[in-house]
């Protein structure tokens, strides 16, 4: 009799870890990146953590970044109340990945894509005046994925390593480079996604699917 109490426990422990795992990973996948819609993309080219890709057209949310780590001088908030309301019509808008940060010698911007289905005339007038719109066309970038936390060492690295990669294969950026970070802050750094782009010419034909 003890055995099979002490066989029925164990298998009841059993259950509910198994319960509280799945629930975790529920929990983990509706706050990550899965989560959300991406900016629209297609990859012309891809090797490893390299790619040259197509974006589609698409709308910005900006605002400066004063200089220091990203974030911490109120830009990610002050985009954040924008889309949850912050403007004219108190209009709302969905979360997207990834956050864009455009390094600049004068401190840069921080901007969120909006969703795919809101052009922009129809995004209402940010309340924050620090916060502005802006449409982008279709553009060629070239990309190159690196993990780990925000820090400047780790963006200097990446861009520096992508622009021996784009030399390596005959290609000039046309632009200062773009980073993009698609996990909240409670990912652990070894499973987030980061990305620094530049733009570069259309030299070659896009053949691959949609991302």
């Amino acid at each position: 009799m003890r055995r099979m109490e002490i066989a029925r426990r164990t298998k009841i422990m059993l259950v509910v870890f198994l319960v509280s795992i799945g629930v975790l990973a529920l929990l983990y996948w509706r706050t990550s990146r899965a989560a959300y819609e991406s900016a629209k993309y297609v990859v012309v080219r891809s090797e490893g953590d390299f790619e040259i890709r197509d974006y589609a057209a698409m709308v910005l949310a900006e605002t400066p970044l004063a200089g220091g780590e990203a974030g911490r001088d109120g830009s990610f908030l002050r985009l954040f109340r924008f889309i949850t309301g912050a403007n004219e019509a108190r209009q709302k808008l969905a979360m997207t990945t990834p956050v864009l940060i455009d390094a600049e010698p004068s401190g840069g911007r921080m901007s969120f894509v909006l969703p795919a289905e809101v052009g922009l005339p129809q995004v209402a007038r940010p309340a924050d005046p620090s916060v502005s719109l802006r449409g982008v066309e279709p553009t060629r970038y070239a990309a190159l994925r690196f993990p780990g936390s925000i820090s400047e060492k780790r963006q200097d690295v990446a861009y520096a390593r992508l622009l021996e990669l784009l030399k390596e294969r005959g290609l000039e950026a046309r632009s200062g480079p773009r980073f993009a970070y698609y996990d909240p802050p409670w990912t652990p750094p070894f499973l987030r996604r980061n990305e620094v782009l530049v733009r570069i010419a259309d030299s070659e034909p896009s053949t691959s699917s949609p991302h």
